[in-house]
């Protein structure tokens, strides 16, 4: 009894490390060569375990996708949220500014974003069959969030307007993690706060245009 014991504590002190093992493995795998062409036994392979341990604790290579993608995306979805509650009780009203200043605050951190554009830039390569899912399982939330603070600093803009702002909103965001600097530009050679300002800058300029109904005219 006491073998089975000290063999099951092992096991449960394995588990942490070996799930670790296949997420890092699946990761670095999934940026390189891609969903379809990344099988669960090269994943385990790499992570050196057995193909049952990736079943055991990941199930479907779709889930183990959609975990390596929300390990990255998880504490950058927890600081938005914190740093929106925050600004929500600061006595000072809230603007385009400070509410997606606060979106993209998360991205000033090197800790937070080492990994993330690779991954980040895998998901949405992804047919939307596979990208879609994983994706508004992630930022749904958030962006409901974010949307309605937005929305009652516009109210004269639609709910579905605003949607698709921030929609590209996020689009320019992904860019300016996956190519920090513009095309006939030296890589490297600007500060990525000085990237951020200019996106940051960009996107209160469009979410703040006049609503469909007051500000834009009708093509020819």
């Amino acid at each position: 009894m006491k073998n089975m014991s000290r063999q099951a504590d092992h096991r449960d002190k394995q588990q942490p490390d070996t799930q670790a093992r296949i997420l890092n493995a699946a990761e670095m795998l999934f940026a390189e060569r891609g969903y379809a062409a990344t099988s669960l036994r090269a994943i385990a392979s790499a992570a050196d375990v057995n193909l049952a341990a990736t079943h055991y604790h990941f199930g479907s290579k779709k889930h183990l996708l959609s975990t390596v993608f929300h390990r990255r995306i998880d504490p950058i979805n927890e600081a938005r949220l914190a740093g929106l509650a925050s600004l929500k009780a600061a006595s000072q009203p809230l603007t385009t500014r400070s509410i997606m200043a606060v979106f993209f605050g998360p991205l000033r951190s090197e800790a937070v974003v080492s990994h993330l554009p690779r991954m980040l830039g895998r998901v949405f390569s992804e047919p939307e069959t596979i990208s879609r899912p994983i994706l508004e399982e992630q930022f749904m939330e958030v962006a409901s969030a974010f949307l309605t603070e937005l929305n009652a600093v516009h109210p004269d803009v639609t709910r579905s307007e605003l949607q698709w702002r921030l929609h590209f909103v996020i689009g320019a965001m992904v860019q300016l993690l996956l190519i920090g600097t513009p095309l006939g530009t030296e890589p490297g050679r600007e500060n990525p706060e000085d990237g951020l300002e200019h996106l940051l800058d960009f996107c209160v300029a469009g979410i703040e245009q006049p609503g469909h109904e007051t500000g834009r005219e009708e093509l020819p």
